[in-house]
């Protein structure tokens, strides 16, 4: 009995403690795996549409999604790349949207269910294995859309692309191995709650339960009634038993305590270990990098629908006088346009005027400077080498003026809509998605510096009471 209790109190010590570290440290980490596993999707599914290797689904904006969808998994042929393929990858870059903006990520919000889909969506395009050669239907025809790709592109957009695919592959890899460890847990965190609520409850009758199928049979009784709708898992209350009445219990009960131990920490406030700073301002200009795809996208839409806003039809009279003015040296009118910006704080309305050349230069600037980052070349390293507050003023000036940027694309693209004419309004290209990637691409940035202000004045103020190893 004693040694029944021992093992009870030490197992529940040992479920809260590691549930608190999947809650606070591992389950985040998840997360941000799958939020640059879905910034990298999107970059490369918007490069395939751009370059036509794959076609946009009209509708996929108008899908309501309440639980994920496995993409189909099927074989099917190289011929129907743009039909099929388009629309698995599409289904598969909108389901890791929907697990980054809506799942939660807790040990109680991951049942072992919702595990389980997580490791099906991770493996429907298994990138760690991108292969003509694989046996896997998706995986196989997007290795031969990204070989087209490659072949037929170079410079920043290959570049852009190899990267996109290499940090797949490695958050892909991470995901599976956090997933199968939060299930090994999850597993032992099920039976933890069935001895805690069941078996210690008090409606338990210890007097009649002495083997492993008297105690399998007494927790059936009691299951639902205590338990309500949590599935029934046969295996799991088996491994309970036993663990209580198997002749080899004693070894059971050790292997089951080994898996709930920590073997991967962060470094906590406990702990003597001098925490740098750099290293997480460093970190926030490495996030910049995820603005360079976005603008990319956005730059190619502002020109398309620049061109069909300022479309004219040409006459011989209208190419006659193009071609004088070349001659004569005489430039073309800049074009200029007057578009509202809404103050999002206090909703009060401002006229702005858009030099469209002007503008798409600065537009061409930022994804110059954002490459540096994602090339991490000689410039990069003298901006992160650079003083802390100089770094420091570097992203402020970067956030400032992409913000700036974000609040005019998405005027421009409300007055794309409303001024474009005739028969090509339906040419115009919508922004918005791409306008919500940016949005959520500044607002990680901002956290990443928020959290990086927050420490470095936690740490000053620790210095200035005299207490150096923060």
């Amino acid at each position: 009995m004693e040694e029944n209790k021992s093992f009870e109190s030490q197992l529940q010590s040992m479920l809260v403690e590691k549930q608190r570290w999947y809650n606070e440290e591992r389950l985040l980490e998840l997360l941000e795996e799958f939020r640059l596993l879905h910034t990298c999707v999107r970059t490369i599914y918007d490069f395939f549409i751009k370059k036509s290797l794959l076609v946009e689904d009209p509708y996929r904006m108008d899908q309501r999604i309440s639980d994920i969808e496995i993409p189909n998994t099927e074989p099917f042929g190289e011929n129907e790349i743009q039909t099929v393929l388009s629309e698995r990858f599409s289904k598969y870059e909108t389901m890791l949207d929907f697990v980054c903006t809506y799942y939660r990520f807790s040990v109680d919000g991951l049942s072992l269910g919702k595990i389980k889909k997580l490791m099906d969506l991770n493996n429907s395009f298994y990138w760690e294995d991108i292969s003509m050669n694989s046996a896997k239907s998706n995986v196989k025809n997007l290795a031969i859309v990204i070989n087209k790709a490659k072949v037929n592109n170079a410079g920043v957009a290959l570049n852009m692309l190899t990267d996109s695919i290499d940090k797949c592959v490695k958050s892909s890899k991470n995901i599976s191995r956090y997933l199968m460890d939060l299930s090994v847990f999850q597993r032992e965190y099920y039976k933890g709650i069935v001895r805690k609520d069941i078996i210690e409850g008090p409606n338990y009758n210890k007097e009649k339960v002495n083997s492993v199928e008297s105690e399998i049979a007494e927790i059936k009784r009691l299951f639902v009634k205590v338990m309500g709708k949590k599935p029934f898992y046969n295996d799991l209350i088996t491994e309970i038993a036993n663990e209580d009445f198997n002749d080899k219990k004693e070894a059971l009960r050790n292997k089951v305590l080994a898996k709930l131990e920590i073997t991967e920490r962060k470094a906590s406030s406990k702990e003597s270990k001098k925490v740098d700073t750099r290293e997480f301002l460093v970190g926030t200009v490495l996030s910049m990098g995820t603005f360079t795809p976005i603008l990319i996208q956005l730059r190619a839409k502002l020109v398309d629908n620049f061109e069909l806003l300022f479309f004219k039809k040409e006459t011989l009279f209208t190419k006659f006088i193009a071609a004088l003015k070349k001659a004569l040296g005489i430039k073309n009118k800049e074009h200029v346009c007057e578009v509202k910006i809404i103050d999002q704080k206090t909703g009060s309305t401002r006229t702005e005027e858009v030099y469209v050349n002007d503008f798409l230069t600065e537009v061409e600037k930022k994804i110059k400077t954002f490459n540096v980052i994602v090339m991490k070349n000689a410039e990069y390293a003298k901006i992160v080498s650079a003083p802390e507050d100089s770094v420091l003023s570097f992203v402020n000036k970067q956030l400032s003026e992409v913000q700036s940027l974000f609040t005019t694309i998405n005027a421009l693209d409300t007055y794309f809509k409303n001024n474009v004419e005739g028969s090509n309004k339906i040419k115009v290209k919508g922004m918005k998605i791409d306008l919500d990637s940016f949005r959520n691409a500044i607002i990680n940035v901002n956290k990443k510096r928020g959290e990086y202000i927050s420490i470095r004045e936690e740490t000053e103020q620790l210095k200035k009471l005299g207490i150096k190893n923060v």
